[in-house]
Order: structure tokens, then C-alpha cells, then sequence
């Protein structure tokens, strides 16, 4: 007999406090969630805003940045190879024509 589930103990009547007890945590949770959804569609739509307002990248200038990067680096790896002899920093360069 000990195994059948057992029913929370709700109070018998429609006391006002009683009543009130029960709501208000509801209402105030129902408040919160619904700050925390406004919040969240605030930040999507500002991401949205600035999503639309960056302006496009030309994809030839990245490309053409990347590779001055790349030759800065390959001259800078160059001079600490010199400085260190028998010490090869390079990994196999690729074709200079891309």
C-alpha cells in the first residue's frame, strides 16, 4: 500500500490568500518569460539590422590582402631562418601564380 503515488496536499477551500499564493509566482513567471522572449527577439532583430547594414566584402581585395599577409609572413619566417642556421621554419611554398 505504501507504493501508490501520493498527491500533493492542496488546501481545501477558496481562501483569498490561498488564491493569492498560488498565482502570483505564476503571474511573475509568466512576466519573466515574457521579458526574456522580448529580449530575445530584440537582439535577433538588431542582429538582423547589422547584418543588413555591413557592407559587402569585394572578395578580390580579401584575396589580395591574404596574400601580402602571406608574403609578410613567408619574409619574417625568412629572416628568423637566417638567424638560426640547420633550422628550416618553411614549409613547402606553393605556386607563386594563384
Amino acid at each position: 500500500m505504501q507504493d501508490q503515488d501520493v498527491e500533493p496536499h492542496s488546501p481545501q477551500g477558496n481562501s483569498y490568500a490561498s488564491m493569492h499564493t498560488r498565482a502570483r509566482p505564476a503571474e511573475e513567471a509568466i512576466t519573466r518569460l515574457d521579458r526574456a522572449l522580448q529580449r530575445i527577439s530584440f537582439a535577433l532583430d538588431k542582429q538582423q539590422q547589422t547584418k543588413r547594414n555591413r557592407p559587402e566584402t569585394n572578395r578580390e581585395e580579401l584575396l589580395a590582402n591574404i596574400d601580402a599577409l602571406i608574403m609578410r609572413v613567408r619574409d619574417i619566417l625568412d629572416q628568423t631562418g637566417q638567424a638560426t642556421p640547420g633550422h628550416d621554419p618553411l614549409l613547402p611554398r606553393h605556386e607563386e601564380g594563384n
